[in-house]
């Protein structure tokens, strides 16, 4: 039987030894029925990777030697790396190589498939001449048949690379390759119907290439879920700005597939409907071939792949485009007035994966930012800090059509940072955002990138938009796409919390939406935070305190440093305890002990009094602070300055905008401290021994009329807690991840409003406050369980002063419950493990399974969103 007919199933094996009893198990296993075979696209690309990881180094060295003994090809090379805009030789010659000899590979094996493929597709049989190759003549054989293809019927876009390709002998490769032909030769290759080209490109190309490019493949599921979500009529015509692959495009032409009544002869129609944009020649290439092989019973005349950047396409005009057929490359100029009226715009369905980069490292900003003071775009205020795939939402806006839906699969960030408040602006100005969708396990096998699918709906209507009920869907575990797409297609009542063992459902009025900025809440959110929320007692921490952060000194290795050693420099007068770096505190007192590890220059009574007198006419201050050090004994302290002047401390930017430049001035030293990093015990540090700090502290400050110890009391209360896990955002990566929370976040924070909570509550809030300190100074360790008598009273008190609807006793349960599950997430690492978040069993309804949530309808006087228009 042939081989690719076979049977089979691939195992990377690290222990041969090991593997042979693994081996017998797994026999017995497929014997049994209890483990499946691998699937035969899947056989099939585990060959081709197989194929491509031996021929790739023997190209590598063929080449190598190629370039040593033949000035020609060496000449070429060069000038092929010179218009590719690479630096060859440059500093890394054998990592050129390397990538071209993989790229080669890969080009060699896909015109073998695709030569295969037509040889076996009934549409094509009679034109393309069988493959057979002479084992003493497999390069020129190869070259001979390829040539001919193009001749007899076309596909230059496959079988026509730079000459540069065909040059690298094949002899050590060549025994391989046509073992792989011959392999071939039985194997019916028409038959694969899924996005085969895409996987082999996915397989083959390495994953940190195709992230540096911000390429990430993107699963056939999340395609087919998109385009199922956003393509609803067979006459829908279809977008996708960075087609890559044809991942997005092949999905698009299943889907219109289906929604015809009478499919068969459609392959020509479908192929009008769909567009494709990609800047890399390379991937389109191989958009056109996938969407060419999607019928092989019939010709494919034109695929519309346009090769350019997105940001170089106008909504209604193209000039001297680039296309990417099956057949090869098109320009296309206008000429005439007429020529430009080419409508782009309209599209029904606009699809894809744009590219992951992050804003610094987008190249030529200002093009890719010109279309948003267009007037139908209107979206100037759009952070010049948001990443990339911001631009492709603003910019596909253009092209569809009034009530035409965009479905992208895009990183989360746009969520939860301060850049995101701008996108989600512009969606709300913009769309009826129908479902916003996310995942616990992670959609990308080679990227730590967490993602999010959102689908909208372009609406021009401001009450239509408000209207809307928007959908946060948490897949948990795996579910059918059928599944999810019921989900987001039902109609839901707003303001209900729906969680089951494989998703969980918050639905919300859009119209609300405009006076939330953390919109993660929403997949991770507890209902009691959602309480929280909506309780009228509660006030965010901005409207009741003052919150800064820490001393940044711009230069760390002058101002700050470890006691003793600042001390040998006889520096000690001059210096103040620091608390430099959140690990450095371990419980909500800090101790002098804790403080007393780094000191901070603290000189500013010294600079005073030395500007109090008087100077020479043309003296700066900074030589007249000098100068009085100098009269008045302070030598270690000019001696070190002075010495910061040698290492150009004194040139930076930040010490420039000081009148004295090692003048911090009046250091801070407030009784409140947050932190920007928080690992698994959420504290607000009680900072009676009066340390400076550094900027991973930030400063609460309250008016003279709010208690401290009351504040403090509520801020290091469980409940607070769970708002610093939900308003801050998680590093990705494995194991267990810092929280970090910026100053606008913790200015976000919702508490109960001193001012608003009576006396004898305000004396248990102080008491338990004062009980939860002195426990943790008694404790070796002052984790949660080893606090939790003192932490359980605290929350009592601050629950007593939200006054909110349930008991309290469950209440407290609710949210201890709720901290340690989110706690969680970040402990079991970037989503990959399932965490079900609380339910209440009292609140459920018996019918639908969801809890009622509080609404918000109009926002408080303080909003994190400002000026909607």
């Amino acid at each position: 039987m042939p081989l690719l007919e076979r049977s089979q199933k691939s195992y990377e094996i690290s222990d041969p030894e090991e593997f042979a009893s693994t081996l017998l198990d797994e026999i017995g296993r497929l014997a049994a029925g209890d483990q499946r075979w691998d699937a035969l696209d899947n056989i099939f690309i585990d060959r081709v990777n197989t194929l491509h990881e031996y021929v790739t180094p023997r190209l590598e060295d063929s080449m190598e030697e190629h370039l040593e003994q033949d000035d020609e090809f060496n000449e070429d090379f060069k000038k092929w790396t010179s218009k590719q805009g690479i630096d060859y030789p440059g500093d890394n010659p054998s990592e050129v190589r390397r990538e071209f000899a993989e790229q080669a590979a890969y080009l060699l094996i896909n015109k073998i498939i695709f030569y295969k493929i037509l040889e076996s597709a009934p549409t094509y049989s009679q034109d393309v001449e069988p493959l057979a190759v002479s084992p003493h003549r497999v390069q020129e054989d190869l070259r001979d048949y390829f040539d001919q293809i193009v001749d007899e019927v076309d596909f230059e876009a496959v079988f026509e690379h730079d000459d540069v390709y065909d040059e690298i002998p094949l002899d050590p490769v060549s025994s391989k390759i046509r073992d792989f032909i011959i392999e071939l030769d039985e194997q019916d290759l028409s038959q694969f119907d899924s996005d085969v080209i895409g996987q082999i490109y996915e397989g083959v190309i390495p994953a940190e290439r195709r992230q540096d490019m911000g390429e990430y493949y993107t699963p056939p599921q999340i395609c087919d879920l998109i385009t199922r979500l956003t393509i609803e009529d067979e006459s829908a015509n279809v977008l996708d700005p960075s087609c890559g692959s044809g991942g997005f495009l092949v999905s698009s032409y299943h889907r219109l597939q289906q929604l015809l009544s009478e499919p068969q002869g459609s392959h020509e129609r479908i192929l009008t409907q769909i567009s494709g944009v990609e800047i890399n020649r390379f991937p389109a290439h191989l958009s056109a071939i996938n969407l060419a092989i999607q019928d092989l019973t019939s010709y494919t005349e034109d695929v519309d792949i346009e090769i350019t950047d997105f940001f170089d396409v106008k909504r209604y005009q193209r000039f001297e485009r680039t296309r990417a057929s099956a057949e090869g490359e098109e320009t296309e100029g206008a000429e005439t007035e007429e020529d430009l009226q080419e409508q782009v715009g309209g599209f029904d369905a606009v699809v894809g994966n744009p590219p992951y980069i992050r804003q610094e490292n987008i190249d030529d900003k200002e093009k890719v930012r010109d279309h948003l003071s267009n007037r139908e775009i209107d979206g100037e205020y759009i952070s010049k800090r948001s990443d990339i795939y911001s631009y492709f939402i603003t910019h596909a806006t253009e092209f569809l059509a009034d009530g035409g839906k965009l479905g992208y699969i895009i990183s989360d960030r746009w969520l939860d940072t301060k850049y995101g408040e701008d996108v989600q602006k512009f969606l709300l100005n913009n769309y009826r955002i129908n479902a916003i969708i996310k995942f616990d396990r992670q959609v990308f096998d080679d990227a730590l990138v967490d993602s999010s699918v959102i689908i909208l709906e372009k609406e021009d209507n401001e009450e239509e938009r408000d209207d809307n009920i928007t959908k946060f869907l948490r897949v948990t575990n795996e579910m059918d796409i059928d599944d999810i797409v019921t989900l987001v297609k039902s109609e839901t009542d707003t303001n209900q919390m729906i969680s089951e063992d494989n998703y969980r459902l918050v639905t919300r009025k859009q119209s609300s939406l405009y006076h939330e900025s953390k919109w993660n809440t929403f997949f991770f959110g507890p209902p009691i935070y959602f309480d929280l929320q909506a309780c009228p007692n509660v006030v965010e921490l901005s409207e009741i305190a003052k919150v800064s952060r820490g001393i940044t000194t711009g230069a760390n290795a002058f101002f700050t440093g470890h006691t003793e050693d600042m001390h040998d420099l006889g520096l000690e007068p001059y210096t103040s305890p620091l608390l430099k770096a959140t690990g450095q505190v371990e419980t909500i007192p800090v101790t002098e002990e804790e403080a007393s590890e780094w000191v901070i220059l603290d000189v500013h009574d010294y600079v005073r009094e030395a500007l109090a007198g008087d100077a020479d006419f043309g003296t700066t201050e900074t030589e007249q602070v000098k100068e009085w050090l100098e009269e008045n004994d302070h030598h270690p302290l000019l001696e070190y300055i002075e010495s910061g002047e040698d290492d150009e401390y004194h040139e930076r930017r930040t010490q420039q905008a000081r009148d004295i430049w090692f003048d911090l001035g009046t250091l801070p030293r407030p009784k409140l401290l947050s932190t920007m990093f928080t690992w698994r015990v959420h504290r607000v540090f009680w900072n009676d021994v009066e340390a400076a700090t550094s900027d991973q502290f930030y400063y609460i400050e309250p008016p003279e009329d709010i208690d401290e110890e009351v504040l403090g009391g509520i801020l290091n209360s469980r409940i607070v807690g769970i708002a610093n896990e939900l308003l801050g955002r998680r590093a990705g990566g494995q194991g267990m991840t810092r929280l970090q929370t910026k100053v606008y976040e913790t200015e976000q924070w919702p508490v109960p409003d001193p001012n608003n909570i009576d006396g004898d509550t305000k004396q248990d809030i102080k008491e338990a406050f004062q009980d939860l300190r002195n426990r943790e100074e008694e404790v070796e360790d002052a984790t949660f369980e080893n606090t939790e008598e003192e932490r359980d009273a605290l929350d009592r008190a601050v629950l007593e002063a939200l006054n909110l609807e349930g008991d309290n006793e469950e209440l407290l349960s609710e949210v201890k419950q709720s901290l340690e599950a989110l706690i969680s997430m970040r402990d079991e690492g970037a989503g990959h493990k399932t965490t079900v978040l609380v339910e209440r069993s009292e609140r459920v309804d018996e019918d639908t399974g969801a809890i009622e949530l509080p609404g918000v309808e109009a926002a408080r006087e303080s909003t994190t969103l400002n000026d909607f228009s």
